[in-house]
């Protein structure tokens, strides 16, 4: 008996230094990206150290709608806080659980879901999208299921718990690493990328590949049902839209994006496709970063149509035109936005 209690205790004391030591040891050898434009670490870690209750609006989506939407340009003209919780490549499945865990700890009025994943035709994706949007989640049966549903048995462990993937970074850690305070993360730009000017881009007609046909497929369906699901289960406006992309001219994601249009209207949800309205935006080739994303200048375009449509149709936004802090992220936003 005595040698058992000596064995839990063992057992106990074990449990216990690793529970203290696993959780700081995992974030040092994380992939962290901290430099601008694309800081997502702070982009999606600081998310968590903003105040609960915050945000009135709430986006969510692929890269399309970082460099697409500024919140701080749209408090500016409607004193309405938002804060786009978005990754490069969020599959639909990722953007149902990012929306999950936004609900954690906010509790918008209104959730925008940007559609272009919903064009994708891939039921999972590489490390590289994988890791890039389960690496700054917090531990969460969420983040399980996320895993689960983001990868093949056998590959979700590490998306889990990433310090098996990361292990061996030992002899690459940085000061950062180091000394990054992840409970200190925050991004003045509230998850928006401010990409600088850039020589335009010019549209190019796409042409299908052999054997595309235009169909959704069913996983992004179903993950794009259960985002309306929740939405509507918490009495949450939601309004899918497709942010302007500079291949308009994608013949099959244009076909994707209309079954888009119609499985929302079957399901009473509005969608905006604002790559057919550049003109009432004023938005040309020039406001292009690269094919696919709006530069800094393009991005208050595209939010100040967004603003004039938000007041529009949706007066019951909570705002609050007041407020230190979003004045001094505001401040600071101006000053990037003029050096970029």
């Amino acid at each position: 008996m005595r040698e058992t209690r000596r064995f839990l205790a063992g057992v106990a004391a074990f449990l216990l230094v690793f529970a203290l030591t696993a959780g700081p040891v995992t974030w040092v050898l994380a992939r962290k990206s901290l430099e601008g434009p694309w800081d997502m670490t702070r982009k999606i870690g600081g998310f968590y150290n903003e105040p609960r209750g915050e945000f009135a609006v709430m986006f969510f989506g692929s890269s399309h709608i970082y460099a697409s939407l500024s919140p701080l340009e749209l408090w500016h003209n409607t004193g309405v806080k938002s804060y786009v919780f978005a990754t490069q490549l969020q599959p639909m499945w990722a953007t149902y659980f990012y929306l999950k865990e936004a609900l954690k700890y906010q509790t918008p009025q209104l959730v925008v879901v940007e559609c272009n994943m919903m064009g994708g035709g891939e039921a999972y994706y590489d490390d590289g999208v994988n890791f890039s949007f389960m690496d700054d989640l917090r531990f969460s049966w969420d983040k399980v299921r996320l895993a689960r549903t983001a990868a093949p048995a056998g590959e979700r462990l590490p998306l889990v718990w990433n310090l098996i993937k990361y292990h061996t970074r030992w002899s690459e850690l940085e000061d950062e690493d180091w000394h990054t305070d992840r409970d200190a993360l925050r991004d003045p730009l509230k998850g928006h990328v401010l990409l600088p000017d850039r020589q335009a881009a010019a549209p190019e007609l796409i042409p299908p590949e052999e054997g595309e046909t235009g169909e959704l497929l069913d996983k992004n369906v179903q993950w794009l049902n259960c985002i309306i699901d929740l939405c509507q289960s918490r009495g949450i406006a939601l309004w899918l839209i497709k942010a302007p992309s500079n291949t308009a001219l994608e013949e099959i994601q244009a076909l994707r994006m209309e079954q888009v249009g119609r499985l929302a209207a079957r399901r009473g949800v509005p969608f905006d496709d604002f790559n057919h309205l550049y003109g009432e935006m004023g938005i040309t080739t020039e406001d292009f970063y690269d094919q696919r994303h709006l530069t800094g200048a393009g991005a208050v375009k595209f939010t100040d149509y967004i603003s004039y449509l938000l007041q529009k149709r949706y007066p019951q936004l909570h705002v609050e035109s007041e407020d230190p802090r979003w004045e001094a992220d505001d401040e600071s936003y101006q000053t990037r936005f003029e050096n970029r």
